[in-house]
């Protein structure tokens, strides 16, 4: 970028990307920390922040020597307060972009997730919203060659969504809509309470039926099946890792795991797929600081061959909007996963080392979810590709998801004493607020027990146990 000007609207441009393309934000603040290195230096934007410290300090030296009638001193302070104001003045733009690159807290909230309506600021149109993130990808791609294929990856993905304008357009005019995206824009609809525009879809939806050959006639009769195929993964979770991977994560203290979900729990998929979209939020229960989420088992008509503890698991996930850490709602995975995970058992005194001390962390008890969160935007990215050669885009380090923890631990005894374990993702209350997932508790249910922390919560009773997952067991929708 010869440009001056080059890598500070690239930096932008990333922030913004990040912003909204919320399962891969680390990558573009990394990014936007690495073009932003020689421009503004992070050394450099703290000294930016702290102009303001130092021109209320030399302000109230200036008063204290005005009435000492000290008037030398007041002259030269005076002229630093000026010379202050003027460099914070020039450094401002400098100053805000670094705030959008280097301080980013907690998480943003996917704003293409589904079961969101309900949060400040979510009422903006959704297709005008992709229009600006294809356009700003698009823009990335040209001014920064390195990572255009990413760019151009993404640009692809967001161009593909079936998104509903709020003006009635579905702002892909150029490609006639099919059955499941009429269906998926259905949802959003009655996700709003428009009956006026669902009756549309619905209508819209018959139509397509008649001119549909048998085959796929008789598909539209299955409307979980058409609703899931927006919510189906097409990567395949399950891949075996890189060997070399396996043996640098060893070393790590990071062992290669191959889950498998619960025979029964197969045929969830569908049915979580069909109500993921629902804006219900349930009412919860607090206790000793922690909020315990209530699961309307019976309300949701869940298959009755389903075990009643899997039952309230889904209802969790389905009843109250949780996150993960790429922002995206929660989806839980009803398939064969590999992964790396950190296998120590449980027990009184974690172990610390390996991978704990890569990220700058002081002990695996006792830590705030955000002391966690920093440590792993800081230093995941550079574990993945660095220490255990895999790509980040592809790969990202994460506190353990809940089901990994559950499938796991179900053959290792996890779960079996009075401790809580971090879980990738967060619960969102109805004013925004994220509370940090954890669970595993045995007098709350072991390996079902899910509770939420404050994300500032220090208790020594909880434990953090990280894994390496493919990102795409992140992404909540891929149609």
């Amino acid at each position: 970028m010869a440009d001056p000007a080059g890598p500070t609207e690239a930096a932008r441009r990333l922030a913004a990307a990040a912003e909204n393309d919320t399962v891969y934000a680390d990558v573009y603040l990394s990014r936007a920390r690495d073009v932003l290195a020689d421009v503004l230096p992070r050394s450099r934007y703290h000294a930016l922040r702290g102009i303001q410290h130092e021109i209320d300090r030399a302000v109230k030296q200036c008063r204290t020597a005005t009435m000492l009638q000290e008037w030398t001193q007041v002259d030269q302070l005076a002229a630093q307060v000026e010379r202050l104001r003027q460099e914070a003045q020039e450094g401002a733009p400098l100053r805000d972009l670094g705030g959008l690159v280097y301080d980013p807290v907690g998480v943003s909230i996917d704003p293409f997730s589904p079961g969101f309506d309900f949060l400040p600021g979510a009422g903006r149109d959704r297709a005008d919203l992709r229009a600006e993130v294809v356009a700003n990808l698009k823009a990335l791609s040209a001014a920064d060659a390195p990572l255009a294929a990413f760019y151009d990856a993404r640009r692809t993905y967001f161009a593909g969504l079936a998104i509903e304008s709020r003006k009635g357009e579905t702002g892909k005019p150029e490609k006639k809509r099919g059955v499941a995206e009429v269906e998926q824009l259905a949802a959003q609809a009655a996700q709003r309470g428009d009956i006026a525009q669902l009756r549309q879809y619905a209508q819209e939806i018959l139509e397509l039926a008649k001119a549909a050959p048998p085959a796929a006639a008789e598909r539209l009769e299955t409307k979980s099946t058409v609703g899931a195929a927006a919510y189906r993964c097409p990567v395949d979770l399950a891949a075996d890792l890189p060997t070399d991977a396996v043996k640098r994560g060893a070393a790590m203290g990071l062992a290669v795991a191959r889950t498998e979900p619960a025979a029964e729990a197969a045929s969830l998929f569908d049915f979580v797929a069909a109500r993921i979209w629902q804006p219900d939020i349930a009412e919860h229960t607090q206790n000793e600081g922690t909020l315990r989420a209530n699961a309307a088992v019976d309300e949701l008509g869940l298959p009755a061959d389903v075990a009643q503890n899997i039952k309230v698991l889904v209802a969790q996930f389905l009843t109250n909007p949780f996150v993960n850490s790429g922002g995206a709602r929660f989806f839980p995975r009803f398939s064969a996963e590999t992964v790396l995970l950190e296998d120590f058992a449980e027990s009184a005194e974690p172990p610390s080392g390996g991978l704990l001390h890569a990220l700058g962390l002081p002990a695996r008890r006792g830590l705030a979810r955000l002391q966690v969160d920093d440590a792993l935007l800081a230093h995941g990215n550079a574990i993945v590709e660095r220490d255990l050669g895999l790509d980040p885009r592809e790969f990202r380090l994460v506190c353990i998801p809940q089901d990994l923890y559950a499938r796991y631990g179900r053959e290792h005894g996890w779960g079996e004493r009075q401790q809580w374990t971090h879980f990738d993702g967060y619960q969102v209350l109805r004013d925004g607020t994220l509370r940090a997932l954890a669970g595993g508790d045995v007098r709350y249910g072991g390996l079902n027990d899910l509770v939420s922390l404050g994300l500032t919560d220090q208790r020594e009773s909880v434990v953090v146990r990280f894994a390496v997952i493919r990102r795409a067991r992140h992404v909540a929708r891929w149609l």
